[in-house]
């Protein structure tokens, strides 16, 4: 009985020092499996605030074509659409949040991200900027790059934008997946 009670102690105490040493060098990175779940799950592009604008009146222009691809979902096609037009000042911001759209929906995450920057830098408007923002968190999702990931969502939380409840959910989401055990003690605390 005594070797039975040494032996049950011992596993007890190999498995808390593993969970220990396992809570201890996991805390704060979550696995790339789950921020792929968490982006698959948040993944809606935008609709076309850029053309379909009621004083928009260009009908035959190449980032119009771009657009009609977009909206139907073809983002590669866009995407090629996208590279053969040359953006004025004032378009500069949609052009690179559309493309970076497309570059994050055909798998080209860390091109993305960087069409997503130079959206929020050419951005003239809190909406867009916020908007590309909220995209630029997504593809560092994707891109596996919690901390980033993590700090874009909260400036969105920050200035009220409108995706902060989303934002908000996603950052708890980040937070269980970095961290299970804190998860279920709380869980198991209610």
């Amino acid at each position: 009985m005594n070797r039975i009670i040494r032996t049950f102690s011992a596993i007890s105490l190999i498995l808390f020092a593993f969970i220990i040493t396992w809570v201890v060098s996991e805390k704060n990175i979550a696995p790339n499996d789950s921020l792929q779940v968490i982006f698959e799950n948040n993944m809606k592009p935008c609709m076309n605030y850029w053309t379909t604008d009621p004083s928009y009146s260009d009908t035959v222009s190449m980032h119009m074509q771009a657009m009609k691809l977009y909206d139907k979902g073809e983002y590669a096609l866009a995407l090629e659409a996208f590279q053969r037009f040359e953006p004025n000042e004032n378009e500069q911001s949609l052009y690179n949040l559309y493309t970076g759209i497309c570059l994050l929906q055909t798998d080209f995450n860390h091109l993305a991200v960087s069409k997503f920057q130079e959206a929020i830098d050419a951005g003239n408007k809190f909406e867009v900027i916020q908007l590309s923002k909220w995209y630029l968190a997504l593809a560092y999702l994707k891109s596996g790059r919690q901390i980033e990931a993590t700090e874009t969502l909260k400036k969105l939380v920050e200035v009220n934008a409108a995706q902060r409840y989303q934002a908000e959910n996603i950052i708890k989401e980040i937070d269980v997946a970095s961290n299970p055990m804190n998860h279920l003690l709380v869980f198991v605390t209610k």
